[in-house]
């Protein structure tokens, strides 16, 4: 059984009912052609009145749209298997994912406690222990927020609390303190239009500038290089993240917003839940805006691109 199961698959299937469309299709054609001659001796017999309307042909016109129905009907319930099919193997490889990722810094956590205890540490190495224990906690704090944040997306159970706020301030808050603390000396420019105002939850859109912020020191190539620019485009606020990093190839650049995907570079090992841009997206359309990706291939980096439509400053009296 387990040398065919890998046989077994949502293609295959497509195919051999394909194989088989086909087969009965020309059967029924043959069976038609074959007894064509005996069904107009029973019309002449009975109904000659239908042989003027070619009542005769439209039988086998008739029975041809039938099979292309079901033929269709098949094709629609194909493409739905196939897409569960892909969703189970990214859910059982998500799972091992995120038992690596929990795992990995509670490891992290628990060496570095049991040295404290044992150990008289000088207060210097206590400092670099106590920043790495730190580290650790956000990266979990992090992966739980995004864990429970999917969730409820996924369930519809996330509603925002839109008020016109200043974007520009946003992004600016978010990004200036971290701008000089990227790790392995990483570097961030930004290039911020003041006073662009737009309807916001200021929770949700700090989820997407951490998730952002954290895909591109994961994809990136040494120390992260990192660019944030935001412009008015007409009527909506363009905010671009752009990094130096991995990259992605141009025919999974739609993929990359699907829960739990995740770019596979051959070699490498990459932490991460494959959940950061599935969020991103979500909340953007929930702050009625779009977000997309744009990459000129592997090795050379990519930017996400944020649209948000924006509304007018307020006036002094409402300040």
């Amino acid at each position: 059984m387990k040398d065919i199961k890998p046989f077994i698959n949502p293609l295959f299937a497509l195919i051999g009912i394909q194989l088989l469309w086909v087969v009965v299709l020309v059967f029924w054609i043959a069976w038609f052609m074959k007894s064509h001659s005996r069904l107009r001796a029973v019309a002449e017999t009975y109904s000659p009145e239908l042989l003027q309307g070619g009542a005769d042909w439209f039988i086998l016109v008739e029975g041809i749209l039938l099979l292309c129905a079901i033929l269709a009907g098949v094709y629609v319930i194909f493409l739905y298997w196939r897409r569960q099919a892909e969703l189970y193997r990214a859910q059982r490889n998500f799972i091992a994912q995120v038992t690596h990722e929990l795992k990995s810094p509670l490891a992290s956590l628990q060496l570095h406690l049991e040295t404290i205890r044992r150990r008289r540490l000088s207060p210097e190495k206590l400092a670099t222990f106590l920043d790495t224990m730190l580290s650790d906690t956000n990266r979990l704090d992090t992966l739980i927020n995004n864990l429970l944040s999917a969730q409820r997306l996924d369930q519809k159970g996330l509603k925002l609390n839109l008020r016109r706020d200043n974007l520009s301030a946003r992004v600016t808050d978010y990004f200036r303190p971290r701008q000089f603390s990227l790790p392995k000396a990483g570097t961030m420019s930004l290039n911020i239009e003041p006073n662009l105002y737009a309807d916001l939850d200021p929770e949700a859109l700090e989820t997407i500038f951490r998730n952002l912020l954290e895909n591109a020191v994961l994809y990136a190539s040494g120390s992260p290089v990192v660019d944030v620019a935001l412009k008015r485009d007409g009527r909506k606020a363009h905010l671009t993240f752009t990094d130096q990093g991995k990259g992605v190839p141009r025919n999974e650049q739609k993929k990359v917003f699907r829960m739990f995907y995740r770019v596979k570079h051959p070699g490498e090992t990459i932490r991460g839940s494959g959940l950061g841009l599935f969020i991103v997206q979500a909340l953007a359309r929930m702050h009625r805006g779009k977000v997309w990706l744009t990459s000129e291939g592997v090795g050379k980096g990519a930017s996400i691109h944020l649209l948000l439509p924006l509304c007018k400053p307020p006036t002094e009296e409402e300040f």
